[in-house]
Parts: C-alpha cells; sequence; structure tokens
C-alpha cells in the first residue's frame, strides 16, 4: 500500500515539473490578455480538455508505437531525457518569446500543445506507464490536468499577489530540477545500453 502510494505520488511530481503549469501562467494569460475573465475560462478549460487527451493516447499508444519501431526503452530514455533537457534549458533562460505568440485558436495551438502536451509531457507518459503501470500515469495525468487547470483559471490573481518575477523564478526552479531528471534518463538509458552490448 505504502509503495503504491509512492508511485501515484512519484508520477504526479514527475509530469508536475514537465507540466510547469505555475511557468506557464504569464505566457497563457498573455495569450488571452483580450478576453473576459469567462472566456478565458473557457480557453483554458478547453486547452486543458485537448491536453489530456493528447497525453492519455500516448499513454495507452505509446508503447506499441515503440515495440512497432523496434525502439527499445533505453532508446527512448536517452532520446527522451535529451528532450527534457532541452526544454529543462529553455525554461532556465527564458521564454520571452513564446509571450508574443498569437494564434486563432490559442487554446488548443499553443496552449494544449505544445505548452502543456509537448513532447517532453508526451515523452514522460510513456516512461510513466513503462515505469510504474498505467494506473499510476492515469491518475497523474487526471491529477496534473486538474492543477493545470486551477493554476491558469487563478492566473490573474496570482500574477497581481505574487508577481511575474516570483512565478517565474519558481519556473526556474523547476526547470532545474527537470534538467537533472533528464540528466538521470540519459545516464540511465546509456547505462543499459553499455550493458546490453558488454554482454
Amino acid at each position: 500500500m505504502i509503495e503504491q502510494v509512492r508511485q501515484l505520488l512519484d508520477a504526479v511530481a514527475m509530469l508536475f515539473v514537465v507540466f510547469d503549469s505555475l511557468g506557464n501562467i504569464p505566457i497563457f494569460y498573455a495569450l488571452t490578455a483580450g478576453m473576459s475573465e469567462e472566456e478565458r475560462e473557457r480557453v483554458f478549460a478547453k486547452s486543458v480538455v485537448v491536453a489530456s487527451t493528447l497525453l492519455l493516447l500516448f499513454t495507452f499508444a505509446g508503447t506499441s508505437v515503440l515495440d512497432y519501431y523496434g525502439v527499445s526503452f533505453s532508446d527512448f530514455k536517452v532520446a527522451g531525457g535529451i528532450v527534457l533537457l532541452t526544454i529543462a534549458l529553455q525554461g532556465m533562460f527564458g521564454r520571452i518569446e513564446a509571450e508574443t505568440l498569437r494564434a486563432e485558436e490559442v487554446a488548443i495551438v499553443p496552449m494544449a500543445t505544445p505548452l502543456l502536451a509537448g513532447p517532453g509531457s508526451m515523452y514522460t507518459v510513456v516512461y510513466l506507464s513503462r515505469v510504474y503501470g498505467l494506473a499510476p500515469t492515469v491518475f497523474s495525468i487526471a491529477a496534473n490536468t486538474l492543477i493545470a487547470y486551477l493554476v491558469l483559471a487563478k492566473s490573474g490573481a496570482i500574477l497581481s499577489k505574487v508577481g511575474k518575477n516570483a512565478v517565474l523564478a519558481l519556473s526556474r526552479i523547476f526547470s532545474l530540477l527537470l534538467a537533472a531528471i533528464a540528466i538521470s534518463m540519459i545516464r540511465s538509458g546509456l547505462a543499459e545500453t553499455l550493458l546490453k552490448l558488454g554482454g
């Protein structure tokens, strides 16, 4: 029971860091600046629903796709780790350019994807499903999409109370944690590959 709870918490925490809901507040708020509160909440809700649908799709079909193309889990760890590391470095050094994005339907692009359900999140859910199983992964997606909606729905209040700089500083911390996770995955994938080659 304790082990199952730990797996659930680990899965939620890992996807939370990749999702970076708090760090995305300034970007999402800027993308919806010309909307009323009701319109903004509808856009946030739609983006979260689309993102969760994409992540669930990757959770259930990701492993089959890997097997079909003959990609080992070790290969996937290295590739995914590199993707996460790239995202983490972008987060640490800033993504100011994203704040200028405009789209006819911002709820789907760029909010649902790639800002929420981007390559990093998609890799993470496949990784979690292989390491922890489907139930913890689905729970992690549900928990994080709910957290994302609540955070984004209150983005105006959060920005007014703690300030944009504080939110961005917290995002940099999450990016550093994500970089450490990415390096760990790359190291693990390379070690497994070298072990197979040596055997």
